[in-house]
């Protein structure tokens, strides 16, 4: 009887032990909820007490990160090393630590240990998408453009189609290359009488990367209805912000197979869950009649996919006139190299090859289907070709059919 009373008692004890030590997880866990509170609203010292209070009675790796952070935030890195390390010695391989404080030497700059930690975590987690993009911003923001586009590129030929590092790489490159020469050869022709001879348009640019953004200075060359005509244009994408930049044109002609003059001005915004989505307004001069243009675009990556769909709103005192184009590209290693497919309905003043020379022409009825294709050789040069089959509207309920090739090669340097 003795010895089951001493069971009984022993069984007692054993289950008062487990709930405490129940009560105390759960303690430990509110208290800490209520640190990070503190830190994220910016009482980063009450954070820190809290944190040192639970690490007394034993390590914790989230507390103690947490805790490094904060000192971190407030800019006391020496302190966030030392905790921050002592997480590291405590647990070997923890990818958040080096996380944590990659963070601290960039922000620091100390931009080499910062690389050290993100290849430490990369040898944890090869495919991680964070610390391989991380690395790839650290070395760009040290001007070592050549070895960041190099990450972006070998994780995108293991990993194809990731959205953030297909805009990544295409900015980098522009400052690893900032010069860029391109020359483009369009031939049109038609399956009736209405133009004999096919349209050409030869359009030779020099574009150039710099810090407030892209510029590229352009002269095309058209020859249409036995005349010739040249018109000059600028353009410049100028940087706004991380998400924000913009487009701005002009062109000038003194011919007929151009407008006048023309103006183009849109705003472009990267949203979250990788859409992008733009606003902009075209100004056309036929010498003699004005017309707005407005514009919109609205696209998304998914996948190795890019869908978008363009839209062009002119308004006239004879009715409104809508335009509207939807485009897929399926990218391979990155955004150099793609296919692409655009269908459309109605006249865009972006197409170079048509002849807007009148009012008239924008408001003509045309349909037509383009397939490209795009390839980057040797990282320098860009290949790009591609077919257009359509039906346009010469003139009110005359219809003839069209094929445009084009094909385009542009050098990096």
């Amino acid at each position: 009887m003795m010895k089951l009373n001493l069971y009984i008692r022993f069984f007692i004890l054993l289950a008062v032990l487990l709930q405490l030590g129940g009560i105390t997880g759960l303690l430990k866990a509110q208290t800490f909820e209520e640190a990070r509170k503190f830190a994220f609203n910016g009482e980063r010292e009450k954070a820190r007490s809290i944190c040192r209070a639970i690490l007394q009675e034993g390590f914790n790796s989230d507390v103690a990160l947490l805790m490094g952070r904060t000192y971190a935030w407030d800019g006391k890195y020496d302190s966030a090393r030392v905790v921050l390390q002592n997480v590291l010695a405590q647990r070997p391989g923890n990818t958040e630590a080096y996380d944590a404080l990659s963070d601290v030497e960039f922000w620091s700059d100390n931009n080499e240990k910062a690389i050290e930690y993100c290849d430490a975590a990369l040898k944890t987690e090869p495919g991680s998408h964070a610390f391989a993009l991380k690395k790839a911003r650290i070395l760009y923001s040290s001007e070592r453009f050549e070895e960041a586009v190099n990450v972006l590129e070998d994780f995108l030929r293991q990993h194809p189609g990731q959205t953030d590092f297909v805009r990544k790489l295409n900015e980098y490159r522009l400052d690893l290359l900032k010069n860029n020469i391109k020359i483009i050869y369009t031939f049109d022709f038609f399956d009736d009488d209405f133009n004999r001879d096919p349209w050409q348009l030869l359009a030779v640019s020099y574009g150039r990367n710099t810090k407030l953004g892209t510029v590229i200075g352009r002269v095309n060359y058209a020859r249409r209805f036995e005349e010739n005509g040249l018109q000059l244009e600028l353009d410049a994408y100028p940087k706004i912000s991380e998400n924000n930049y913009g487009y701005l044109n002009y062109g000038f002609s003194d011919n007929a197979l151009f407008p006048k003059n023309r103006y183009g001005a849109e705003w472009y915004h990267n949203f979250p869950h990788a859409f992008e989505g733009s606003l902009g307004i075209r100004l056309l001069d036929f010498r003699g009649s004005t017309v707005d243009i407005y514009t919109a675009t609205l696209g998304k990556y998914i996948g190795n996919y890019w869908i978008s769909l363009r839209s062009f709103v002119t308004p006239d005192s004879g009715g409104t006139s809508v335009s509207g184009f939807l485009s897929v590209r399926r990218y391979f290693s990155d955004s150099e190299n793609y296919i692409g497919l655009r269908a459309g309905y109605g006249i865009s003043p972006d197409d170079r090859r048509n002849p807007l020379e009148t009012l008239d022409k924008l408001t003509l009825k045309t349909r037509s289907i383009r397939a490209e294709y795009n390839h980057i050789f040797n990282k320098i040069w860009t290949f790009n070709a591609a077919a257009v089959a359509g039906s346009e509207e010469r003139e009110p309920g005359n219809y003839s059919g069209y094929y445009t090739f084009d094909v385009g090669i542009s050098r990096l340097f």
